[in-house]
């Protein structure tokens, strides 16, 4: 077997893994769609993964500066 061979040889194992590689991502893609959230949970306005950060009111009186914070 010759070097350009080997190239060869290389370069369409390449593409194959390549192309198996795009029907696993493909495939795992579409279960993850599948597994969507119930529609009770949608409609209840109800955040499935975050939470909104809402920072404390600062107390009347104090001053905080840019270095500070």
């Amino acid at each position: 077997m010759n070097v350009v061979d080997l190239l060869i040889t290389i370069v369409v194992v390449t593409i194959l893994v390549t192309i198996v590689l795009a029907v696993i991502t493909y495939v795992a893609y579409k279960l993850r769609l599948s597994r969507h959230p119930g529609d009770d949970l949608l409609t209840n306005g109800d955040l499935r993964f975050f939470v909104p950060y809402r920072p404390t009111a600062p107390e009347e009186g104090s001053v905080t500066h840019a270095a500070q914070a």
